[in-house]
C-alpha cells in the first residue's frame, strides 16, 4: 500500500462521531498533506549520494480553521508525519531523522489558508544544527530576492544535477546551515560562498580544509563566468549563467 492510500485509509477510519467534524471544516487534513508533500519536494538538498529533504514541517492556520482539530491533534499530526516519512522512502529521499509535523494556529494567517514551513534538523558531528526557521507571517512577508538566471549542475554519478541559484547569496558546505548542502566528505561544513556584486556572481573560499579551485586554480575569490568548472575539495561543479 502506498504512503498517499496509507493515509486516506486512516482518514477515513477516523469519519466516526464527533471527529467527522473535521470534515466539515473548510482546510482539510488531506490538503495540508498535500501542502507538507509540496514543501518537501520543493525544500531537497542534493548531495553526491543522497537527496536530504526537510524533517521538521509546521503548517499555519487562522485560529477558527485551527480550532477544528484540536480533540485529534496529536493523531492528525502524527499520522501526517508518516505519511512524509513513508513518502520520502518512495522517491529514495534521506531524511536525517523521522520527521515531526505540527498544527500551529496563526492570525496573521487567513482563513481557509494553509502555510507550512519546512526546516532540515538534525545532528552532525556531534553538534545540533538547522535551519532558520521562520513564522508563517515571517516567511509570506520575507522580501523575494532576485534570481539571477544562474545555476550549478553538481557533477554525481548520475549525471548532472542542477541546483539553482536563488539568492543573491549562496553558501555551500557539508553543514546543515548552509545554503547549498553537498554531502561529500571532501567538502568542509563551511566551503565557500556565492555572492552576486557588481552585476557578477563571485565565488569566495571560507577557509575550507581541501581548498576551492576554478578551472584548476586554486582561488580565495573571483568572478566566474558562465561554464566555468569549480572543484570544492575535488567536488566537481559547473557554474552556468545566462
Amino acid at each position: 500500500m502506498s504512503a498517499l492510500s496509507r493515509f486516506e485509509q486512516f482518514m477515513e477510519n477516523m469519519v466516526e462521531g464527533s471527529v467527522a467534524r473535521f470534515f466539515r471544516s473548510p482546510v482539510q487534513p488531506a490538503e495540508i498533506a498535500k501542502r507538507l508533500e509540496r514543501a518537501m519536494e520543493s525544500h531537497q538538498t542534493i548531495g553526491v549520494r543522497r537527496v536530504i529533504v526537510p524533517n521538521v514541517y509546521r503548517a499555519y492556520l487562522n485560529p477558527k480553521d485551527f480550532s477544528a482539530f484540536q480533540p485529534m491533534l496529536t493523531d492528525i499530526e502524527r499520522e501526517m508525519a508518516t505519511y512524509l516519512s513513508e513518502l520520502a522512502g518512495e522517491r529514495d529521499f534521506t531524511m536525517l531523522e523521522h520527521p515531526r509535523v505540527q498544527l500551529v494556529e496563526d492570525p496573521a494567517v487567513p482563513s481557509h489558508t494553509i502555510q507550512v514551513v519546512a526546516e532540515t534538523v538534525g545532528v552532525q558531528e556531534g553538534r545540533a544544527e538547522s535551519t532558520q526557521v521562520m513564522s508563517a507571517a515571517a516567511h509570506l512577508q520575507a522580501p523575494q530576492q532576485t534570481t539571477h538566471h544562474a545555476l550549478l549542475l553538481l557533477q554525481t554519478t548520475d549525471g548532472p544535477h542542477p541546483i539553482p541559484i536563488e539568492s543573491t547569496t549562496v553558501t555551500l558546505g557539508r553543514g546543515l546551515n548552509n545554503d547549498v548542502i553537498l554531502d561529500d566528505t571532501r567538502v568542509s561544513r563551511h566551503h565557500a560562498q556565492l555572492r552576486y556584486k557588481n552585476r557578477r556572481f563571485w565565488l569566495t573560499d571560507l577557509g575550507s580544509t581541501n581548498g576551492t579551485c576554478v578551472n584548476d586554480e586554486q582561488i580565495s575569490e573571483v568572478a566566474l563566468r558562465d561554464g566555468d568548472t569549480i572543484s570544492l575539495g575535488g567536488l566537481l561543479i559547473t557554474f552556468r549563467e545566462g
